[in-house]
C-alpha cells in the first residue's frame, strides 16, 4: 500500500535534486517518483494499525479497517463483554476424581477470573443490541439510541420489563419512542412496528408499553419523564423531505400548520394533521402526488386523511392566506393637501 507523501521533498542521490516521494507502508520503504530509488528502508508508520490478518491464506488485501473487540457501552457494568469466568462443573470434578483431569493431576487450582468487571446481565446486552439495531434501520441518531437504552436499563431496574419473546420488540420500540419524544424528533408507531417482528400487528402493543412506561418511570426516584409535546411541526418537515417537497412547499406547509395551531382547535393526532395539510399543498402546487403518495410517505392511513383534509377545507383561506410582506405599512395614504 503506498502513500503519497507529495508535500515533503527528500534530496535524491541519483537524481541529484530534492524529489517528491511515496512511502510504501507495507515494505517501509522511502521511494523516489521520478527515478524510482529508494531512499531510506524501515519507515516506522507512528499511525494507526489496521491490518487485519484473517485473509493472508487468501493473499488478499488487508485493507479491512476492523478492530479487535467492540467499543465499550457506559450502560453496561464492567464495558458488557469483557468479562471472563472460570469455573468448575461437575463433569470436570467427576474427571478429576478419576484422575483423569490434567488440571487435577497438575494441582492447579481452579478460580473465577473477572478481567473488565462484573459479568453484565445477558437480558441486558440482547436488549441494547436490539434496540441498536432498531434505531440503524430506523436511521436514528446515537442520541436516540442511548436514550433508549437509558430507559430499558430504568424499566429493568424497576422491575417493569415483561417477559417473551413477543413483547421483546414492543418494549424496545417503545422505549425508542419515548427516546424519540425527549429528543424532540417523534416517530410515529406505524415507523416503529415495521422494524418489529411483528410489523404493523405490533402498534397496539407499542402504544401499551408506551403507556406502561410512562406511568412506571413518570415519578420514578423524583425524576420526571419529560417526553414532550408532540405538535404537527415535529413531524412536518420529514414528512416533506420523504414526500420530495421542495422547499416553497415546505414553507407553505410550516405556515399553514403555525396558523392551525395558533387559531383553530382541530381534534385530531398530530400525524394526521400532518399529512392532511401536507396534501393541501401538494393540490394547491398542482403537483403530482396522490392521497395514496402522502399516505406511503406519512405513514397515515388514505381514509384518515381524507376526513382530515374534509375538516380543514373550510379553513383553506386562513390557512393559506398571504400575509403582507414585513415592514409594509397597511395604512391608506394621506389625501391630496395635507
Amino acid at each position: 500500500m503506498y502513500c503519497s507523501a507529495a508535500d515533503e521533498r527528500v534530496y535524491c542521490t541519483d537524481c541529484h535534486r530534492a524529489t517528491e516521494v511515496v512511502l510504501d507502508h507495507g515494505t517501509g520503504d522511502t521511494i523516489c517518483t521520478d527515478c524510482g530509488m529508494v531512499l531510506d528502508e524501515h519507515y516506522i508508520d507512528e499511525g494507526q494499525e489496521w491490518r487485519v490478518f484473517g485473509d493472508d491464506s487468501a493473499g488478499g488485501e488487508d485493507r479491512d479497517p476492523c478492530r479487535v473487540g467492540s467499543a465499550g457501552d457506559p450502560f453496561l457494568r464492567g464495558d458488557g463483554l469483557l468479562s471472563t469466568c472460570i469455573v468448575h462443573s461437575a463433569k470436570s470434578k467427576s474427571r478429576s476424581r478419576s484422575g483423569s483431569d490434567p488440571a487435577a493431576a497438575l494441582h492447579l487450582p481452579r478460580m473465577m477470573l473477572d478481567v473488565g468487571g462484573p459479568a453484565p446481565d445477558t437480558a441486558l446486552v440482547d436488549a441494547f443490541r436490539g434496540i441498536a439495531d432498531m434505531a440503524d434501520r430506523l436511521g436514528l441518531v446515537a442520541t436516540i439510541r442511548d436514550s433508549a437504552k437509558q430507559t430499558f436499563k430504568r424499566l429493568e431496574e424497576a422491575k417493569g420489563c415483561p417477559r417473551g419473546a413477543r413483547s421483546r420488540d414492543a418494549v424496545y420500540a417503545a422505549c425508542l419512542y419515548v427516546a424519540c419524544r425527549k429528543e424532540g424528533m417523534p416517530r410515529t408507531y406505524k415507523e416503529l412496528a415495521s422494524v418489529t417482528a411483528q410489523g404493523a400487528a405490533a402498534r397496539k402493543d407499542i402504544g401499551k408499553m408506551t403507556t406502561h412506561i410512562k406511568k412506571l418511570l413518570g415519578e420514578e426516584d423524583g425524576q420526571v419523564l419529560d417526553i414532550g409535546v408532540v405538535r404537527a411541526t415535529s413531524y412536518l418537515r420529514r414528512f416533506c423531505s420523504i414526500l420530495g417537497l421542495g422547499n416553497q412547499q415546505m414553507l407553505a406547509a410550516q405556515e399553514a400548520v403555525s396558523r392551525l395551531e395558533m387559531e383553530l382547535d382541530v381534534r385530531r393526532n398530530p400525524e394526521s394533521i400532518a399529512a392532511a395539510i401536507i396534501y393541501m399543498v401538494v393540490q394547491r402546487a398542482g403537483a403530482r402526488r396522490s392521497v395514496k403518495d402522502v399516505s406511503a410517505a406519512t405513514g397515515v392511513a388514505e381514509g384518515t386523511i381524507k376526513e382530515a383534509h374534509k375538516d380543514l377545507v373550510p379553513h383553506t383561506e386562513l390557512l393559506f392566506a398571504e400575509r403582507p410582506p414585513r415592514g409594509s405599512s397597511a395604512r391608506p395614504a394621506p389625501a391630496a393637501g395635507h
